[in-house]
């Protein structure tokens, strides 16, 4: 962890030595007109909220960053520039739960890809909070999720008790029946609501993420899960009424 996070730290400088850089930034027009230009790569960071509380200013600049990341690497290595302390916190959590992983590596790797896939029409309060947490689901909570299920594939909770052992991973079984399910008339947004946890790995996270009341998403969960039971003792068409499709408050 700490060699690669120093050989990104000196990077950095020599980034920021390189006035070729500085210029292809100011081009991007990130700032106001109003506002002083960029003096440097740190200056732009700093105004994006690093190391300090963030503010609706410079999350939009920050937005405003990471929109460019999608089709600039330039603009992509200056965003895990902008998360690399967070980061760092994660790290020391994760490499305490698994000693012989090296998390910086695991995490970085799926940090980049939050950056560079990052939904800008999203528009959350904490860009930044959000593309940590993002990370550190794709490389931790998600695999951590995975593993469970494998290593106990009937846990009390589980909907039913499979009849018998097939090839289909827990994941597969799990989307075929929704998909069943669905066709049998679940709602979509049962669908949404179930998928979302399994993506997110709990309804406190993917209530973050849809901007939603916890309370609201673990009740669509139980009235989603009531449901799939239902179908589960009986297969036939579920008496649901209309429902809106989406997850959303």
């Amino acid at each position: 962890m700490t060699n690669l996070s120093a050989r990104l730290d000196l990077e950095w400088t020599r980034m920021g030595r390189r006035s070729a850089l500085l210029d292809t930034v100011r081009r991007w027009n990130l700032v106001d007109p109003d506002d002083p230009p960029i003096t440097s790569l740190d200056d732009l960071l700093r105004r994006t909220g690093l190391r300090c509380q963030p503010t609706p200013q410079s999350n939009a600049l920050l937005g405003r960053l990471v929109e460019r990341a999608r089709t600039e690497p330039l603009a992509a290595r200056m965003v895990l520039q902008r998360l690399l302390p967070g980061l760092l916190v994660i790290v020391r959590d994760e490499q305490r739960r698994s000693p012989g992983v090296d998390a910086f590596d695991v995490l970085l790797a799926e940090a980049w890809m939050s950056i560079v896939r990052y939904p800008v029409a999203a528009r959350d309060r904490d860009i930044a909070a959000r593309l940590l947490t993002d990370a550190r689901h794709r490389a931790f909570t998600n695999p951590r999720r995975r593993r469970r299920v494998s290593e106990s594939p009937c846990p009390p909770h589980r909907l039913h008790e499979p009849e018998a052992r097939t090839d289909r991973s827990p994941f597969e079984e799990l989307t075929g029946l929704l998909a069943d399910a669905r066709d049998h008339g679940l709602p979509q947004r049962d669908v949404e609501v179930v998928a979302g946890i399994v993506n997110h790995g709990s309804a406190a996270q993917l209530a973050v993420v849809v901007r939603m009341d916890a309370r609201s998403v673990r009740y669509r969960r139980d009235q989603a899960i009531k449901r799939l039971r239902s179908y589960l003792r009986e297969p036939r068409l579920l008496p649901v009424g209309p429902r809106p499709s989406t997850l959303t408050a």
